[in-house]
């Protein structure tokens, strides 16, 4: 296939391209082929009638469309290997020339933002140095113990931390409200899982009993139709359940199964190297975080209005999804963190260049570096990980899923990100 490669501004790469003969046939048949079949001609089953009788019923516009949309991509791929360009964006595509004997594509691909690293080394921010304390390391340790809790029926009345087994119903102006009742439902007083003052009235509740729980619902809940409305919930207790927590002691220890460890003082060094462990990912996380707001001020970009687009709808989508795990959508969040739909967007697209610029900033410097991560070290890592988890390698790899495609690149910047640590104070 001839093509004309021409760099154009701000990142964009057009490709003219005179499609192989034989693939645009090849195309343009399979296309024919498959319209065909729901072609009917008098005297013949579909699809079956002679192809010059076929020729003239069918749209030869509906031909070129389908064929067009058969060779566009693998033209783009074998455009992408063959030049070496790296895209950033979806491109457009323009057909030129368009006849049964030739086809001509414009591809305009938008390349990787242009970026004029500043200074990235030799920052003096200061760095935090994580400690763990006695206190923390309790506390790690009671919440293994409410983790491996065992669930125990209870004779009292209910207490903040148990588990309360109701039925209820909701009426607001003594009228039931959909999504207000429930049987049997299961609910741990201060989890905080229902609305505001609901969970505290259940307390000092015994089994066999009922209670009309009255409630105010906040201005901002997720259902306008009952935002900001009182209600009334009958419910009815069938039974309250406690946590019975598990002794410290060797039985505990063994039940927990952690590698390494068969005592107290092990579990201690146990949950303070995992407390550091923590503590020194998120020191880190702030630390390149602060170093790369330094690095902007002295770096220039020049990143494709497409790009910023992309990478906008991407967070759009994101917080969409977000938002439809908590029962809301965007009009209703929009009237909860009181922003209009032109505010959300800047917001958004501030947020996107920000995100964009910060990804560039340690990808350049690892580019510069000349930084790769080699396939042993990949190896090593998911080896690392079997072990953690005492799987397979394979196992892991399976468990990853579509994330394997992105488990070298993350390697990559974590070993940049080690290097902008390792280079700065």
């Amino acid at each position: 296939m001839e093509r004309k490669v021409t760099k154009l501004p701000n990142c964009h790469t057009e490709v003219i391209v005179d499609v192989d003969k034989d693939l645009w046939k090849k195309a343009q048949d399979k296309a024919f082929n498959k319209i065909a079949k729901s072609i009917t001609v008098p005297g013949f089953r579909p699809g079956k009638a002679p192809i010059s009788m076929l020729k003239n019923r069918v749209d030869q516009t509906k031909v070129f469309n389908e064929a067009i949309n058969e060779v566009i991509v693998p033209v783009y791929q074998n455009i992408l290997e063959e030049e070496q360009i790296q895209p950033y964006a979806r491109p457009s595509v323009d057909v030129i020339k368009l006849s049964e004997e030739e086809l001509e594509l414009k591809y305009v691909i938008v390349t990787r933002p242009e970026v004029t690293l500043g200074q990235y080394k030799g920052y003096e921010l200061g760095k935090e140095e994580p400690e763990v304390t006695e206190e923390e390391i309790d506390a790690a340790i009671e919440e293994l113990r409410r983790q491996n809790a065992t669930i125990i029926m209870k004779e009292g009345p209910a207490a903040l931390g148990d588990i309360v087994v109701i039925d209820f119903e909701g009426r607001i102006n003594n009228v039931p409200f959909e999504g207000g009742k429930a049987e049997n439902y299961e609910l741990e007083l201060g989890s905080n899982s229902f609305v505001p003052g609901f969970e505290e009235q259940l307390v000092g509740v015994t089994p066999g009993t009922s209670i009309d729980v009255k409630i105010k619902f906040p201005d901002n809940y997720g259902s306008k139709e009952i935002a900001g409305k009182e209600a009334v919930f009958h419910c009815e207790v069938h039974d309250v359940k406690q946590k019975a927590l598990p002794g410290l002691d060797d039985d505990f220890i063994k039940d927990l199964n952690f590698l390494g460890v068969t005592s107290i003082g092990q579990l201690r060094d146990n949950r303070r190297a995992q407390l550091l462990k923590q503590k020194t990912k998120v020191a880190k996380s702030n630390y390149v975080n602060k170093l790369i707001e330094e690095i902007k001020k002295v770096s220039t970009f020049d990143i494709p209005t497409e790009v910023i687009e992309e990478e906008k709808e991407n967070r759009e989508k994101q917080l969409e999804n977000k938002l439809k795990q908590s029962g809301l959508d965007i009009a209703q969040y929009l009237d909860l963190v009181k922003l209009t739909e032109e505010e959300l967007d800047k917001q958004l697209e501030e947020e996107a260049i920000k995100g964009l610029q910060s990804y560039l900033i340690v990808e350049s410097v690892g580019m510069k570096e000349e930084l790769s991560v080699s396939e042993e070290e990949i190896e090593f890592e998911l080896a690392k990980m079997a072990d953690q988890y005492r799987m397979t390698i394979d196992q892991v790899k399976q468990a990853l899923g579509q994330q394997m495609e992105h488990f070298g690149q993350n390697l990559l910047m974590t070993k940049i990100e080690d290097f902008l640590v390792e280079n700065n104070h």
